[in-house]
């Protein structure tokens, strides 16, 4: 009886996760970062922290976004416009080249104005998708997680700002005996963040700054909860299962001081592994997109010999660091 009742609740528990709902902005197949192997990225919509160097602005907003691609645009040259007559809210309007102008106040979202485009410069970002969508497509790659070992990765925006949902594709990824990881800035409350952890092979945590007022200044958020949260992760995960990141963004965090400190930190808790992210200006040409400026754009990354003296302070706390991604 005991075991019809664990089987049971086994079922209604797949059940329900399969049909649990989340917003996604992408899935990239085939990926060999963010985890062990060859990977499968889904990128889940919505941050608690708006870091002024995000390199995936469309992620921040947990509701679905209409990108403009300016240079797939042709304006008035052989173009009639016609997402200005498909839009419903009047939220478009052309300016003298006949470029379209969104007013993202009026801008609902809707994608009405999609297809009429034909040259695919207008995009909705953030699709409704249950458990069991997101998890056929992962499935696709399995013969590819056998062969190297890899798996399902959930990123952002930051999985956490929908932790049930993540919680419900870690759980099916597991049952299925595929690998999972997660990568997280940690902002959220400890009690619907360590059930989660029971379900993840990897963890990555991005550790901004350890100074809460300087914190505040570059992404928004006090750093006390995510620093609690560091504190009482290995009570349930071991130090080989989790890398702490450390984001270099030049003149923000990348001080000497900040940079001891926050090594100092990650080893006194018992952590064995950190990874030191050189700036970089990947995500930069999105914002336009998305009606947005990028803060940091008289920015410039680090010197090699800058990366090599910020790795040897971090190596004086006998950390592990694993290798930076390109």
């Amino acid at each position: 009886m005991l075991n019809q009742n664990a089987n049971r609740q086994g079922v209604n528990r797949h059940t329900r996760n399969r049909a649990l709902t989340g917003r996604v902005f992408n899935i990239q197949r085939y990926s060999i970062h963010d985890g062990e192997g060859i990977r499968t990225l889904v990128f889940l919509k919505g941050c608690p922290l708006a870091c002024l160097w995000c390199s995936n602005p469309e992620s921040q907003k947990a509701g679905p976004e209409l990108g403009f691609i300016r240079s797939a645009c042709k304006g008035d040259d052989g173009c009639d416009a016609p997402c200005v007559a498909a839009c419903p809210e009047d939220a478009i309007t052309l300016n003298v080249e006949g470029i379209p102008i969104i007013d993202r106040e009026r801008c609902t979202a809707c994608g009405e104005c999609v297809e009429p485009c034909l040259e695919d410069a207008l995009k909705i970002v953030g699709k409704q998708m249950s458990v069991a969508q997101v998890m056929d497509e992962v499935e696709k790659d399995r013969p590819f997680y056998r062969r190297s070992g890899g798996g399902m990765t959930l990123g952002g925006g930051d999985p956490l700002m929908q932790h049930q949902f993540s919680r419900a594709l870690l759980e099916e990824a597991q049952d299925a005996g595929i690998h999972t990881a997660l990568e997280t800035g940690a902002y959220l409350p400890w009690d619907d963040f360590e059930p989660l952890l029971h379900h993840l092979d990897q963890l990555y945590v991005d550790l901004k700054h350890r100074d809460d007022a300087q914190h505040r200044k570059l992404t928004g958020q006090s750093n006390t909860l995510i620093l609690s949260n560091l504190s009482r992760l290995l009570a349930v995960m071991d130090p080989k299962d989790v890398v702490i990141r450390l984001p270099l963004i030049p003149g923000c965090n990348d001080s000497t001081e900040n940079i001891l400190e926050s090594a100092r930190f990650v080893a006194e808790q018992g952590y064995k592994q950190i990874e030191l992210m050189p700036y970089h200006t990947f995500g930069v040409s999105k914002y336009p997109q998305y009606g947005m400026e990028y803060p940091l754009a008289e920015l410039a990354p680090q010197s090699a010999e800058d990366l090599a003296r910020l790795r040897q302070l971090v190596g004086r706390f006998g950390l592990t660091e694993i290798s930076a991604q390109a």
